[in-house]
């Protein structure tokens, strides 16, 4: 009976540390699942790769694009394929259209993309979906970018080190992580360097009203 016991508490320790390391790298911006997948079959073998793991990517910003076009006001959106974020960008150029030289619109992927199976999937996906929006902005510098990481740290990150002066997002994330983690949105506003602009919570309701525009942006855009 000790003996039962003593295994029970061996295999509920290694699933905990599994657990845990799973969640802590999640926060990291790693992917979830792939973490428990590697907690649960490795325990606390787990804890020394996700030890190198989050060295190896602390050690610089991961980004994926082509050439960024600059201009004297960059605009940042962040897309997570929700609606709400799509709509704010919509309304972010409304207002400040008219002084917006250039948009950059990104994506951010957890880290483990890069090298996971579906990685590759993953970013084709992505790079479709910004390619998708960037074709109906009416501004002459439109670029897109993939990050990797936490999408909050990012997004600020390539802010900050970009020069962007107006970061826009959506007034909702998109997905169950948002629920389990945090807002996105709320941790940027309360952390970004860069002023951020955060779209409207009725954005949705918005958005039907206006479908007759054709482009991103409406009729107000020269």
């Amino acid at each position: 009976m000790s003996s039962t016991r003593f295994l029970l508490t061996v295999a509920a320790t290694w699933a905990i540390i599994g657990l845990v390391v799973a969640l802590t790298m999640r926060r990291r911006g790693h992917d979830l699942h792939e973490w428990l997948v590697l907690g649960v079959v490795l325990g606390p073998l787990v804890v020394p790769l996700a030890v190198e793991r989050a060295r190896f990517h602390s050690t610089g910003r991961q980004t994926e694009s082509p050439e960024r076009l600059g201009g004297r006001f960059d605009l940042l959106a962040g897309l997570d394929g929700s609606i709400e974020a799509v709509d704010a960008l919509k309304t972010a150029l409304r207002l400040f259209g008219g002084c917006v030289s250039s948009v950059t619109i990104v994506k951010v992927l957890d880290y483990d993309s890069l090298s996971s199976p579906s990685g590759a999937e993953l970013r084709t996906e992505a790079n479709e979906m910004l390619a998708s929006v960037a074709g109906q902005i009416p501004i002459d510098h439109v670029d897109t970018r993939i990050l990797f990481g936490r999408p909050d740290r990012a997004i600020a990150e390539y802010a900050r080190d970009a020069g962007i002066e107006l970061v826009v997002v959506g007034a909702r994330g998109h997905g169950a992580s948002e629920a389990l983690f945090g807002s996105v949105t709320s941790r940027l506003v309360g952390g970004c360097g860069t002023p951020v602009f955060v779209g409207p919570e009725d954005g949705v309701h918005q958005a039907e009203t206006s479908r007759r525009d054709d482009h991103i942006g409406g009729p107000t855009q020269g």
